[in-house]
């Protein structure tokens, strides 16, 4: 059949000629389908809304059912019409609900599970209605649903935190892809797509890699590979490849939004949080604003980076109020976020929960890289609690962790928290090591950042930490038994080293840079 053979538009010109001279249901359907290959929006909605009156006019319960699931799903791809979207799902139960169970209920089910995983965030929810579809599945001899539905459990387990679960979950949707017939061309790729996600989600980069090739080998069309693109732009982007990584973001941005604008907003986010790293603060700007809900985080950290830590706190709640408590993995973000920003903001009790929470979440991960991530906050605790070797050691941890899953950003970041906690040439060293990996990358704020550590004593930064919280000379004086001239001639110093006006603009840079 040319449909299944991805012949999309000699699909759509057969069945829209026949249809010149009838409007059978069925292949209303099939003309639906043509459109959705193609990325054609008018074409399928308006495909299955005549599909949709004609069930209707014919009082087939189940065809309308089935057409309105679908409706449902491609209101939020094409559109992000949520709304609209759930109304089209509770049009599908309305007439699928009481019919014994169908084909058309696994779907069903499917499709709800999608719509509680990504729209509502209740993972919990998600795994019920995921285990149903692939229940109906099994006992239908329906291997595609089985596979989505083991897919959709296995995302939703890991995104509670239960990794090991979803992974196995994952890896057999895997084998009954790459063994059994399905009856959609889409499911394949909305199997493996989970995966992918799953173990982006983790920081499991070695096997969102094998991941990545499973996706690439199919013939799933623009739309599934704009999605996997997102993910696999981001495993390129921390395996140290930029120039791929901005080649996969772009194309993925330029697919979705032709294909499927509703589903774009983590691509701009990706994107933004690469030309962050980039230096390219206005560009990452616009990205995470046209990302939607999901910018709010990459909005926090440019917010804190220039010295705005109550801004980049509200950033942080904001994002952690769209995600459920049980959510441990998708809120990992956005809660380093929020204990950067209250350390900067001088609340360092207040930090405590957030950590902690980062740290439960990459125990229960597993992974080498959210553990790195863990220990080089919990290091940045530690120095705010001036314990500088708890601080030093957390550092080090974060540099292995780094360095064994080959993450060179974040091994650089790791080395510069490293290069601030020790003194004369081993801190040198360290710091030296960061230049070095931050330009091979090109990212040149933060090499200036290792720089400007470097050229700073360890005094003069103790002395603008103080004064990044507001105190005056005098109180900086009293609380390091120095003479406020001192403290005057330790202040004038960094702002000649930094080459800046004021003592504002010398704590605002110091901030950016992550010196404080």
């Amino acid at each position: 059949m040319a449909a299944l053979n991805g012949e999309w538009a000699r699909v759509r010109d057969r069945f829209a000629a026949v249809l010149d001279r009838a409007k059978p249901g069925g292949s209303l359907e099939e003309l639906g389908w043509a459109g959705w290959w193609l990325a054609d929006e008018r074409l399928t909605l308006n495909a299955r809304e005549r599909a949709y009156r004609h069930y209707r006019a014919a009082r087939d319960a189940a065809g309308a059912g089935r057409v309105a699931t679908w409706l449902a799903a491609d209101l939020r791809e094409f559109r992000g019409d949520d709304a609209l979207a759930r109304g089209w799902l509770q049009r599908a139960h309305r007439f699928l609900d009481p019919e014994p169970e169908s084909v058309d209920h696994g779907w069903l089910a499917l499709i709800d599970a999608d719509f509680a995983l990504h729209l509502d965030h209740d993972r919990r929810r998600a795994v019920a209605h995921a285990r149903r579809g692939a229940r109906l599945g099994r006992r239908l001899a329906v291997a595609d649903q089985e596979a989505v539905g083991l897919g959709l459990e296995g995302l939703a387990l890991v995104g509670l935190g239960d990794v090991g679960e979803g992974l196995r979950r994952l890896d057999e949707a895997a084998a009954i892809v790459a063994t059994e017939p399905l009856q959609l061309p889409l499911s394949a790729g909305w199997a493996l797509c989970c995966g992918l996600s799953a173990c982006d989600a983790i920081g499991d980069f070695p096997r969102a890699r094998r991941w990545c090739d499973a996706v690439q080998g199919l013939d799933a069309g623009r739309q599934l590979l704009g999605i996997c693109r997102t993910t696999y732009g981001r495993v390129l982007a921390a395996g140290g490849d930029w120039a791929g990584a901005e080649r996969e973001l772009s194309a993925a941005i330029r697919d979705l939004q032709s294909a499927r604008p509703g589903m774009a907003g983590t691509a701009f986010a990706r994107l933004g949080e690469l030309r962050a790293r980039q230096g390219r603060a206005d560009e990452a700007r616009e990205l995470f604003e046209r990302a939607g809900p999901h910018g709010h985080v990459g909005l926090g950290e440019l917010a804190l980076a220039g010295g705005d830590a109550r801004t980049a706190i509200q950033a942080a709640e904001r994002a952690l109020r769209r995600v459920p408590p049980d959510a441990v993995i998708e809120r990992v973000p956005a809660l380093e976020l929020l204990a950067r920003a209250l350390l900067r903001d001088g609340d360092v009790a207040a930090a405590e929960a957030p950590c902690a929470a980062v740290t439960a979440a990459a125990e229960a991960a597993g992974t080498l890289y959210l553990r790195g991530r863990a220990r080089l906050l919990a290091g940045e605790l530690a120095a705010a609690r001036r314990d500088t070797d708890a601080a030093r050691r957390a550092a080090e941890d974060a540099l292995d962790c780094f360095g064994e899953c080959a993450a060179p950003y974040d091994a650089a970041l790791a080395r510069v928290a490293l290069g601030r906690v020790l003194r004369g040439a081993a801190a040198e060293r360290e710091l030296a090591a960061a230049r070095e990996a931050f330009a091979a990358l090109g990212a040149p704020g933060e090499l200036k950042a290792a720089g400007a550590c470097g050229e700073l004593t360890a005094r003069e930064l103790e002395v603008l930490r103080l004064v990044a919280q507001g105190l005056s000379d005098t109180v900086i004086a009293e609380r390091l038994v120095l003479s406020p001239h001192t403290v005057h001639r330790h202040v004038a110093n960094v702002r000649a080293k930094l080459r800046l006006p004021s003592r504002a603009a010398a704590v605002a840079y110091a901030t950016r840079a992550g010196l404080l």
